[in-house]
C-alpha cells in the first residue's frame, strides 16, 4: 500500500491482483493530487482514513463496488473501471447517487492479437504436436482433426471493437466468418465483409466460436451446456472477454465426451481462478492468465487514461469514456 501526503483532492486506487500504478501515481503527484493504493485486506482501514473522503475511485475488476460500498463514498464524484470491463461496479446504484462512471479503452489491438494467437494455435493443434514430439512422438497424423482455414466457419459472438478487429485479422486466412449481434448497424458487417446470422445459426454452423461480450444478465452463462451442445462436433471455443459467459462445469464434461476438440480462456469464473480443476488438467484446454490485455505500451496507456479521467472528474468535466 502506498500513502502521500493530504492535499485538496484525492484519489482512491482499489487494486485486488497487484497490477502496476506507477504512471498513474506519477501523473496524480504532478497534479498535486493526494492518492491511496489499496488491496482487499487494507480495504475497510482506508476507506475510514482515506476512502470516504475520495474525489474519485479508480477500480480494478477484482473488488466489487455496490450499494453498500457506494454509501460510504459521501464525497465521491466519479468511478473509473481500471479496464475495459465494468461489470464490477453497480453502475445503477452509482447513477442514483449521482456519481459518475467511466471505463477504459485501450487494449484492442492485444486482446485481437491473442485471440488470434489463440485460434490459430488450437486450430493447428500447436500445443499437442508440442508435448507428443517433447516425448519422443514424432508422427503428425496423431492430432486430428485439422482442417485447411478456407474449410473453417468461424463465429464471432458479438461485434464490438475488439471483434471487429478480429474479424479484420482473419480475413486474410480465407476463414468463413460469421457474427452475431443484434446491437451494432447493418453497415458494419457489409463494410467487414462478414455475415450476420442469429444465435442459433452462430451455434450450429461455427466450428469454432470466439467470445467477444459484456457481462451482462442476458450474457451471463449463455455458453451453458444446451447451447454448447448445439456446436458442431469437435468445435473450439475461444474467450477473452469474461469468464462467466460460460459454464466452465459443462466444458469440462463436453470436452470429456468429445463434443468439444478444444478450448482457449483468458478468463474465468474466478480470478486467479483455482489450479486445481479439472479445466486445468485437461490437455485440450489452452489457459492464460487474462493476459490478452497486455503489452508494455498497453500497461501505460490504461494507467494514463484512468488518471485523465480521475482528473476530469475531480473538475467536473465527464471522464474519458463515459459509462454512465
Amino acid at each position: 500500500m502506498e500513502d502521500h501526503k493530504l492535499s485538496r483532492n484525492k484519489v482512491w486506487i482499489l487494486d485486488g491482483v497487484d497490477l502496476d500504478h506507477s504512471k498513474e501515481i506519477e501523473i496524480y503527484k504532478e497534479n498535486n493530487i493526494d492518492y491511496l493504493l489499496s488491496n482487499e485486506e487494507t480495504l475497510e482501514e482506508d476507506l475510514e482514513r482515506f476512502g470516504k473522503d475520495a474525489d474519485v475511485i479508480v477500480v480494478e475488476a477484482g473488488i466489487k463496488i455496490d450499494e453498500t460500498l457506494l454509501d460510504k463514498l459521501s464525497a465521491c464524484k466519479g468511478i473509473v473501471a481500471f479496464g475495459t470491463g465494468f461489470d464490477h461496479i453497480d453502475v445503477q446504484a452509482a447513477k442514483e447517487r449521482n456519481i459518475q462512471v467511466g471505463h477504459l479503452n485501450y487494449c484492442s489491438e492485444e486482446v485481437s492479437d491473442h485471440t488470434l494467437s489463440l485460434i490459430l494455435t488450437l486450430l493447428r493443434r500447436l500445443s499437442h504436436y508440442n508435448k507428443d514430439l517433447k516425448s519422443g512422438i514424432f508422427n503428425p497424423m496423431l492430432e486430428k482433426p485439422i482442417h485447411r482455414f478456407s474449410a473453417v466457419t468461424v463465429g464471432i459472438l458479438g461485434f464490438g471493437r475488439i471483434a471487429q478487429n478480429v474479424a479484420k485479422r482473419l480475413k486474410p486466412f480465407g476463414f468463413n466468418i460469421i457474427v452475431h449481434d443484434e446491437y451494432v448497424d447493418e453497415s458494419v458487417f457489409e463494410e467487414l465483409g462478414v455475415t450476420k446470422v442469429s444465435l442459433e445459426q452462430l451455434l450450429t454452423q461455427s466450428n469454432l466460436i470466439t467470445l467477444h461480450v459484456p457481462l451482462t444478465n442476458e450474457t451471463r452463462n449463455l455458453l451453458n451446456e444446451e447451447n454448447m451442445r448445439k456446436l458442431p462436433k469437435d468445435a473450439i471455443i475461444v474467450n477473452t472477454c469474461r469468464g462467466e459467459i460460460i459454464d466452465e462445469d459443462a466444458l469440462v464434461r463436453l470436452i470429456k465426451e468429445g463434443h468439444i476438440s478444444a478450448a482457449g480462456l483468458d478468463v474465468f469464473h474466478t480470478e486467479p481462478p483455482n489450479t486445481d480443476s479439472e479445466l486445468f488438467k485437461l490437455d485440450e484446454i489452452i489457459v492464460s492468465p487474462h493476459a490478452a490485455y497486455y503489452s508494455i505500451e498497453s500497461v501505460e496507456e490504461m494507467q494514463t487514461q484512468a488518471a485523465e479521467s480521475a482528473i476530469r472528474m475531480i473538475e467536473g468535466k465527464k471522464p474519458l469514456f463515459p459509462v454512465n
